[in-house]
């Protein structure tokens, strides 16, 4: 019953699912009409709809393009890294965690080339003929700027498509079937290329910020921040032998972002505001820099109930399981590894550690929507087992995601069809700090205060102490890397960090949880780390597939 329940609920939900608060229209249903370019609703109703056709790492389809029931089920692309598990039938497991990637057989990958292509068939449509519209129905700003803001959701689908495939036919004008559909396709280097000269040419026709009506639409430092993400891509092992300029010019661009005038900052509202951070969506919020917008009810998205741990069955579908490969990587609050900290204590593994990890994981001992939440597997008597004992469809790793989740009353009955609306972050201000740390780290010989002031920053707002003076190049690097994972959790940034980075052994690694037993039935408890599953990468899907229908319809894309 449970499982029907899923789809029947996750069907509704689907069907409300598209633009966000900001944009609530109906798209058009017919984009060559020529009434659209004579009214300016019409037009904004386009715009509205290519915003809401976005994908993020709240509504990808596990199971390919189109298949909306499978929306949330573990699509967050870190599930694919060794931050999280995920269900067994998900095409997850099965075949990114397991390395059985083909171009015949890879729903997410179909889904990201499809939905990228449809995005950025708007934005050319966009692009062709507002230019064109009366200036009674747009003012020349009003167009100039509708425009910059195509260009820049096309270039930011460019660069999803490039660090996912590597490559991709680049194009700019909408396409009809009289045209040649065969384009051969832009390598990595070139597809950046194009992201830099459209944000050099057109991020000025953006405003820094946007308020009222115009909040989430994209902004000058949006398209700064795509820039500085391509070029950090660029630089990066993946797609570059060692070269020191383009890490400086990674540097540099990020540095811009970080100068411009437009407020940015990280959030520090109230006791938790790494937590609080994804649901202030008010102007208090200066950390987001863009996001895909969500709102309840005309476009909600439903990660609780298909993520979240449910210690009463109320609904949740516990879905998503925090590892504890990510659980170890966060630092006591002494700014040490667990291995480097005397003073760690791995039967009381939780006690001091990073701020974020509260704000982050649901472990055993910890209180959720007015649970105890108990993984303890009682080996004498079983009856006495933990509500959340591991197992899948409860904390298979001994873990569940906080992050992103709302905390609900305990009466809330999810399979009642509720829905959350926060927000997804696509770039915000802590990335571009560490997008700077990183680059001018590798750009250097060693880091400069520059570098410690950027990750510092990070580490100060969660109550971390400072760096230690003195690291080297390398030393840094390693920190980076982790500040990287912890900060960034659940982005969608660990998947394609650990390919730019060409770190592949990590995907390698078998995928651990923690056990917690009651041996004598007594209450004291042993926490034991244990392997949950075991993972493959081989090296050779650094970058996906492109799917095998694309290759037979364009066999320019075939390698």
């Amino acid at each position: 019953m449970k499982k029907l329940n899923k789809y029947i609920i996750l069907g509704l939900l689907a069907l409300s699912t598209g633009c966000s608060d900001m944009l609530d229209v109906q798209p058009t249903t017919f984009i060559s009409d020529e009434a659209i370019w004579e009214d300016a609703n019409l037009i904004n109703q386009f715009v509205a709809n290519t915003y809401g056709s976005m994908l993020c790492g709240f509504n990808r389809c596990t199971a390919g393009y189109g298949q909306t029931w499978s929306m949330f089920w573990a699509g967050n692309l870190d599930a694919a890294t060794d931050d999280f598990a995920s269900v067994a039938d998900s095409p997850i497991y099965t075949q990114l965690n397991k390395d059985a990637i083909t171009a015949q057989s890879c729903p997410f990958a179909e889904e990201i080339w499809t939905q990228e292509y449809i995005v950025i068939r708007k934005c050319n449509i966009l692009i062709q003929q507002v230019p064109g519209v009366s200036e009674g129905v747009l003012a020349v700003d009003v167009k100039k700027r509708i425009v910059a803001e195509a260009r820049f959701l096309r270039a930011f689908c460019y660069f999803e498509l490039a660090r996912t495939f590597g490559k991709a036919p680049l194009i700019e004008v909408p396409q009809e079937l009289t045209d040649e559909l065969k384009v051969a396709p832009t390598d990595f280097a070139g597809i950046v290329d194009f992201i830099v000269n459209e944000c050099d040419n057109y991020a000025n026709d953006l405003e820094l910020n946007y308020e009222g009506d115009m909040a989430g639409h994209a902004t000058k430092g949006a398209f700064m921040a795509l820039k500085s993400r391509a070029l950090l891509y660029l630089a990066s092992p993946l797609n570059s032998v060692d070269d020191p300029e383009k890490w400086a010019a990674a540097a540099q661009a990020a540095k811009d972002v970080m100068e411009l005038p437009a407020g940015y900052e990280l959030y520090r509202e109230g006791a938790t505001p790494y937590y609080t951070m994804a649901f202030d969506k008010t102007a208090a919020n200066k950390e987001i820099i863009f996001e895909r917008r969500f709102s309840f009810p005309e476009a909600p998205h439903n990660i609780h109930m298909m993520w979240s741990l449910d210690a009463m069955d109320a609904g949740s579908w516990n879905g998503l399981y925090p590892t504890q490969n990510l659980v170890s990587a966060y630092e006591t609050t002494n700014g040490l590894s667990i291995d480097e900290d005397p003073t760690y204590d791995a039967q009381h593994p939780y006690d001091n550690l990073d701020a974020r990890f509260y704000q982050s994981i649901i472990y055993n001992g910890s209180v959720w929507e007015g649970n105890d939440m108990s993984m303890v597997t009682n080996v004498v008597n079983p009856q006495k087992s933990g509500s959340c004992e591991p197992k899948i469809g409860k904390a298979r790793c001994g873990y569940g995601p906080k992050k992103f989740m709302e905390e609900l009353p305990t009466s809330t009955n999810l399979y009642g069809g509720y829905a959350q609306s926060n927000n997804f972050p696509y770039f915000r201000y802590a990335e571009i700090l560490l997008n700077y740390a990183e680059a001018q780290n590798e750009a250097l010989s060693a880091p400069d205060q520059s570098v410690y002031d950027a990750i510092n920053e990070i580490r100060d707002r969660s109550g971390q102490p400072d760096l230690q003076a003195g690291l080297t190049k390398e030393q840094m690097r390693v920190k980076i890397k982790n500040e990287r994972r912890i900060e960034l959790l659940l982005e969608e940034h660990r998947f394609y960090d650990l390919r730019r980075w060409k770190d592949g052994e990590v995907l390698a690694q078998p995928i651990m949880g923690m056990r917690v037993y009651d041996d004598h039935d007594d209450g004291n408890l042993r926490y034991s780390i244990e392997k949950v599953e075991d993972r493959v990468f081989t090296g050779q899907n650094y970058y996906l597939p492109i799917p095998l229908k694309e290759q037979e319809r364009n066999p320019l894309l075939k390698d």
